[in-house]
């Protein structure tokens, strides 16, 4: 019947999350990859280095094009929003393209790379060049794969994202294998064009997918959900600039939180440790980012049952999560990952194991928190996400400090317990906003509405 809500089961929900929570795991895999190949070329040292700050600024300064996904899922539900939501997308692309291609063709760039960022010898400037020269296109194709991995997210054929995914890193590994044994361009333009190169393979093949599945993009546009509203530039422009600007303070967190283990540590050993720690976290954190799309796309579908259902899945998976962090943290898993497998020093892999038991709830916090940004996305009320944000941000610093001062624990320590506490200062200030204002409810009564009105148009 039209006017029955549907139920939505756990398994749909997993069969629908899997495919996102892989995506990142894969590409992290594909990074790494990239690392160890420049290990082998020439100049490894430099290389290394410098790829890691052209690569930091590129992400940085494209950090907004990360939120395209979510904006077309939100946004676009017929051919004029389509077409509107993905002019505006393009054209932040080529925009952002223009900034770092002005830093990779100016003394701009120089003045960031040697007065800001510290690189001191002509070879590495020369090298931060050529990098960006390559990653400034970066910003063109991740729009166009982000355009189209939101659509495939709205039609919930996020089975599609996988395979994409699974061929970029397959073409990677040949291309760099082959770079390795044929050192025919330096090390800096190989590693920038793999990165290029793997974001764009997987861009065609999403496009392609969703075609083949569909036969056409007309049939792909008109089997979206029709929410009756028109979508205008201004629209896009307030759900847009809140997330964005949240999207462009994020990569802030770490250096912020690492330069405070340094005025508090006397060696670099705690920043070394809290180097590995946070990369072990966010292999297994990383995928939670992905759990808004799931109220994102079933918001219309909510009532209090399905509410329960989507809220216990997500915790579910965060506790998962945190679940693997308290092995890691108490058992000889975590010495085997980190002596044997990792290579870390048995004395810093004991801070390291203690730095990821400070972090343990962090995981079903982030779980919790981002099914509340995806209803928030789905209302068009981003602003709330960029406040929360905010509070977080606020929240680290303060209880860094705090900590530091009334506790004699370790630097490295005290920052992840200060991450925590942003993560839940975050999820509270927007859960909380949720709650005063009765969105979950206003969300029921008007999923109701729709299925009584969509039942008596067939009655009809």
């Amino acid at each position: 019947m039209a006017d029955q809500q549907k139920i939505i089961s756990y398994q749909e929900l997993a069969l629908f999350f899997l495919p996102l929570a892989i995506m990142p795991i894969i590409i992290g895999i594909s990074h790494n990859a990239v690392n160890a190949s420049l290990a082998r070329l020439p100049y490894p040292e430099i290389t290394i280095a410098v790829y890691a700050v052209a690569k930091g600024i590129t992400n940085i300064i494209k950090s907004p094009v990360h939120m395209a996904r979510q904006t077309v899922t939100a946004l676009v539900n017929d051919q004029q929003s389509f077409r509107l939501v993905s002019t505006f997308l393009f054209g932040l692309g080529f925009f952002i393209f223009s900034l770092i291609s002005i830093l990779s063709y100016t003394n701009l760039g120089k003045l960031i790379l040697s007065d800001l960022i510290g690189l001191k010898t002509a070879r590495e400037i020369s090298f931060a060049y050529q990098a960006l020269r390559i990653m400034a296109f970066i910003p063109l194709v991740e729009s166009f794969r982000n355009i189209f991995q939101g659509l495939t997210i709205s039609l919930k054929k996020t089975k599609l994202i996988t395979p994409g995914v699974t061929i970029r890193i397959i073409c990677i590994a040949f291309i760099l294998i082959w770079v390795t044994a044929n050192p025919i361009i330096s090390g800096i333009k190989a590693a920038s064009l793999v990165w290029l190169l793997g974001i764009t393979i997987e861009s065609i093949f999403i496009f392609f997918a969703l075609r083949h599945s569909y036969g056409n993009y007309k049939s792909v546009i008109a089997d979206l959900s029709n929410n009756n509203y028109r979508i205008s530039f201004i629209a896009i422009l307030k759900f847009f600039i809140p997330i964005a600007i949240m999207a462009f303070l994020v990569p802030f967190v770490q250096p912020i939180v690492q330069a405070g283990i340094i005025r508090n540590s006397f060696s670099t050993v705690n920043l070394a440790a809290y180097g590995v720690s946070w990369t072990l976290v966010m292999i297994f954190v990383g995928s939670l980012d992905m759990l808004h799309q799931c109220t994102l796309v079933y918001s219309e579908d909510l009532n209090a049952f399905n509410w329960q259902i989507i809220l216990k899945f997500s915790l579910i998976v965060g506790g998962l999560a945190s679940l693997i962090f308290l092995i890691i943290s108490l058992t000889p898993v975590g010495d085997f990952i980190l002596i044997k497998l990792i290579a870390v020093n048995p004395q810093i892999s004991i801070l390291v194991k203690k730095i990821i038991l400070a972090f343990v709830f962090f995981p079903i916090i982030r779980a919790f928190r981002e099914i509340f940004w995806g209803i928030m996305m789905r209302r068009q009320q981003t602003a709330i996400i960029a406040v929360a944000k905010t509070v977080g941000l606020v929240f680290i610093v303060v209880s860094f400090i705090i900590l530091t001062i009334n506790t004699n624990l370790n630097a490295a320590i005290i920052a992840a317990l200060a991450i925590t506490i942003g993560e839940t200062a975050d999820a509270v200030t927007i859960s909380w906003h949720i709650k005063q204002n009765k969105i979950l409810k206003i969300i029921y009564a008007e999923n109701k509405f729709n299925l009584e009105r969509q039942g008596k148009d067939e009655a009809k």
